[in-house]
């Protein structure tokens, strides 16, 4: 029934990181996907990059793909919604990366039965270490979740959740990169303090965040374990510890994820009319 696999609606950023990512890791065949957005220059580029068919407009792409992954910005998900709703069937499966758009704002426009996935990921995508969630309606079959599950697998780490954690989610994960990027960077600001080139202070941070989140992944050990591993008694890592925590740096992490989660949720409570 369909010529393609795979339609990706928004090639900006994230949009083509993911393309990217599938072909790359040979997750999908290049000629299994069709591309639209609606910066035409950015499409004719995004398609001679990708080696990828475009589409003249969302509904030709939506009646020539199963898959409609929507990667746009939440300002204009409800144009794209109106436009290929009258175009989707139930033999497509709408993949969902917008975030603070909940799976039953796209069941009101589409207004028929569908497969629907929600996902949140994050931008280590690019480089194949995303944090990625998913949440599904009851019309997603087991192969069909399958298959997206394998698509965000070639980007890192996937899990699914009910869609009540999304939220939440995209608190911790989904903003986490820029806390963590912050984090680095300080760290590299106080190896420069104390006297070690910038490029050398900046890898050294960056590698010893990548480390340690490692260790927390591949032992399974709680991080409290891990941290006393290093902090031997009367030694330099307890005492730069009580400086954190004197600092207040936990409590603020738990905060920012808090208010992330409650931004996130303002924004999908704004969708429903």
């Amino acid at each position: 029934m369909f010529q393609k696999q795979l339609g990706v609606i928004g090639v900006g950023k994230i949009g083509y990181a993911l393309i990217n990512r599938f072909i790359s890791t040979k997750t999908i065949e290049k000629n299994e996907i069709i591309i639209f957005d609606i910066d035409n220059n950015k499409l004719v580029e995004r398609s001679k990059e990708l080696n990828v068919e475009y589409a003249e407009n969302n509904v030709s792409l939506v009646r020539s793909a199963k898959y409609v992954l929507i990667a746009v910005i939440p300002q204009v998900i409800d144009k794209v919604l109106n436009e290929i709703s009258p175009a989707i069937t139930k033999q497509h499966t709408i993949v969902s990366i917008v975030a603070g758009v909940s799976i039953s704002h796209i069941e009101k426009f589409i207004n028929k039965p569908v497969g629907i996935v929600r996902i949140m990921t994050n931008t280590p995508a690019i480089v194949g270490a995303a944090a990625t969630v998913i949440a599904s309606n009851a019309e997603v079959t087991e192969k069909e979740k399958s298959y997206v599950q394998n698509l965000f697998d070639s980007v890192g780490m996937v899990v699914e959740l009910d869609e009540t954690h999304l939220d939440a989610v995209t608190g911790l994960s989904g903003s986490g990169p820029a806390y963590i990027f912050i984090i680095i960077e300080a760290l590299a600001d106080g190896g420069v303090k104390m006297g070690i080139p910038r490029d050398i202070s900046q890898k050294l941070a960056a590698q010893t965040v990548l480390g340690s989140a490692k260790l927390v992944l591949e032992t399974n050990k709680h991080p409290g374990e891990l941290k006393d591993m290093v902090a031997t008694p009367g030694g330099t890592t307890i005492t730069a510890i009580h400086e954190i925590e004197s600092a207040k740096l936990r409590a603020t992490l738990i905060r920012a994820v808090e208010a992330a989660s409650i931004k996130s949720k303002s924004l999908n409570s704004s969708k429903v009319e």
